[in-house]
C-alpha cells in the first residue's frame, strides 16, 4: 500500500486538479490576469505552510508555491474578470459535475465557497481568488515512508511507522482508482472520490491555509 501512496498520489492529484480547471475554464467569459509582482511572497506563503518556500513557479498572478516537501505546495491565482459573479457561477457548476457539493465560507471577500478538491474559490468585486491547497494527507505518508525506511529493520520504530502509513492510507481518496480495469476509469474514480468532502484532519488542515492565505490576498485587492 506503500508503494501505491508514493507513486499513484501526485499523478492522480495532477490530473484531477487538470479536469477541474479544465471544466471550470470552459466559459467563454473574457478573463485579464494581469502581469507583475508575485501575489504573495515567498515569506507569506511560509508562513501560513509552517515551511521555507523554496521556488515559485508560473508567471504573473498564477502561481505555485513550492517547498521542499513532496505535496506541501499550494497554487494561487488571480483573474480580473468583469463577469467575476459568473465565473463563481460556473465553479459552482464544474463542482457539481465532478461529483462535489459547494460549501459556503461566510464572511470572506463578497462570496467564497470551497468546490471540488477543497479548491478555494473568493470573489472580491471583479476579482477572482482559486486558491489549491497543499496535499497533507501526501505529506503525512510520504513522512511515515521515510520514517519506515530509515528505522533499523523489524524495530518497533518500524513498526509504528508501517501502522502510521497504514492509517493515512486508509482514508486516501486516491485508493478509489486502483482497482479500475483502466488507467482512465481509474482517473475518473480518483475525480469523483477526490471531489467530495473528505472529513479529514488533513483536509480540515489544508483548508485552513487556504482560508489564511486567501485573507492575506484580499488586504492587496
Amino acid at each position: 500500500m506503500s508503494l501505491a501512496l508514493a507513486a499513484c498520489s501526485k499523478p492522480a492529484a495532477n490530473s484531477a486538479s487538470s479536469a477541474l480547471a479544465t471544466t471550470a475554464g470552459s466559459s467563454d467569459k473574457p478573463h485579464n490576469q494581469p502581469r507583475g509582482k508575485p501575489i504573495l511572497t515567498k515569506e507569506e506563503v511560509a508562513e501560513v505552510l509552517g515551511h521555507p518556500v523554496t521556488e515559485i513557479e508560473g508567471s504573473g498572478t498564477s502561481l505555485t508555491y513550492k517547498t521542499d516537501v513532496v505535496g506541501l505546495e499550494t497554487d494561487i491565482e488571480v483573474e480580473q474578470d468583469e463577469d467575476a459573479a459568473g465565473s463563481m457561477d460556473a465553479a459552482r457548476s464544474s463542482t457539481g459535475l465532478l461529483g462535489g457539493k459547494p460549501e459556503v465560507v461566510p464572511n470572506l471577500g463578497d462570496e467564497a465557497f470551497f468546490g471540488a478538491m477543497s479548491f478555494l474559490y473568493v470573489r472580491k468585486a471583479n476579482s477572482v481568488i482559486t486558491i489549491t491547497p497543499p496535499n497533507l494527507q501526501m505529506v503525512a505518508g510520504m513522512a511515515a515512508l521515510d520514517r519506515m525506511h530509515k528505522a533499523p529493520m523489524g524495530s518497533k520504530e518500524q513498526a509504528t511507522a508501517v501502522e502510521d502509513l497504514k492509517a493515512v492510507e486508509k482514508t486516501d481518496p486516491m485508493n478509489a482508482g486502483l482497482s479500475a480495469g483502466t488507467a482512465s476509469q481509474g482517473t475518473l474514480d480518483v475525480i469523483a472520490a477526490t471531489s467530495k468532502k473528505q472529513g479529514t484532519t488533513y483536509e480540515a488542515e489544508a483548508r485552513k491555509m487556504s482560508l489564511a492565505l486567501a485573507a492575506k490576498l484580499l488586504t492587496k485587492l
